[in-house]
């Protein structure tokens, strides 16, 4: 089972994390939570909590892309890395070895979604002319 967030993250391919930084409506905020397939905010100065679509009026921060190549198990539903023939790794379900091993994901991770390869600060981006 995977948690709301992740649910989020591959539903709608956004980098959408817990306490993430990010610019709602032109405003800074601060992404508190999900509830369902909503996130909820907070802009910075006010109190209240807004539930929103990770898609609507949102601007997230650059993520790097992940060291390994990523993709989502067919089988236990989570964000796993994949072996450099592009079929996902070994990984354990319920403490064994799970059955997704060797099979193709269900797509691949576009945005980090794994809290152990998350970067403390994005690398800039050389534009191509």
């Amino acid at each position: 089972m995977t948690s709301t967030m992740e649910w989020i993250r591959r539903q709608y391919g956004v980098p959408a994390r817990h306490k993430m930084r990010i610019t709602y409506n032109g405003k800074p905020a601060t992404i508190v939570g999900a509830r369902g397939s909503h996130l909820r905010i907070r802009i910075d100065g006010e109190r209240r909590i807004l539930p929103t679509h990770p898609c609507y009026r949102i601007v997230y921060p650059q993520v790097p892309a992940p060291p390994r190549p990523r993709g989502w198990c067919r089988h236990c539903g989570k964000d796993r890395a994949m072996t450099k023939a592009g079929v996902m790794g070994q990984h354990r379900w319920h403490g064994r070895p799970c059955p997704g091993i060797g099979q193709p994901p269900t797509h691949r991770v576009v945005n980090q979604t794994h809290p152990g390869e998350q970067q403390t600060a994005a690398r800039p981006v050389e534009e191509t002319r």
